[in-house]
């Protein structure tokens, strides 16, 4: 049984370590100039990589914008503008969505420039065209 314990133990220990470092691929804070000079010596599945990082927290910051104007709508008019934490949140998680698309068109434009699928990166999936 203290075996089954520390296993979970371990197991979620490297969960968050995993998971933490995959938040660090997208960094909203990343010197513009710095990654303009980085994408010039990587490789396309490089660039795809990171290029699919960002697009992921992109659409994370989508799900939790989401997710406010859901609890908007539930809200009376008066106390949505009347909320300060909110509007901040708000403002908050539009800078970085705007810090994050802006690094991501960086590494999708060297991307597709060294041959890159632009499919593979791309922010939505294809939508399917009904038959």
């Amino acid at each position: 049984m203290k075996f089954l314990n520390n296993f979970i133990i371990a197991a979620v220990v490297l969960a968050g370590i995993s998971l933490s470092g995959c938040a660090k691929e997208a960094d909203p804070k990343r010197p513009i100039e710095k990654i303009q000079k980085e994408v010039m010596t990587m490789s396309v599945a490089q660039l795809e990589a990171k290029a699919s990082a960002y697009a992921a927290a992109i659409r994370a910051q989508k799900a939790e914008i989401t997710k406010i104007q859901q609890q908007i709508q539930k809200m009376p008019i008066e106390k949505v503008f009347n909320d300060k934490s909110m509007t901040r949140r708000i403002a908050g998680i539009g800078q970085e969505a705007e810090a994050l698309f802006e690094r991501y068109r960086i590494y999708v434009k060297a991307y597709q420039e060294k041959g890159g699928d632009i499919a593979k990166v791309q922010l939505e999936p294809p939508q399917e065209t009904g038959k």
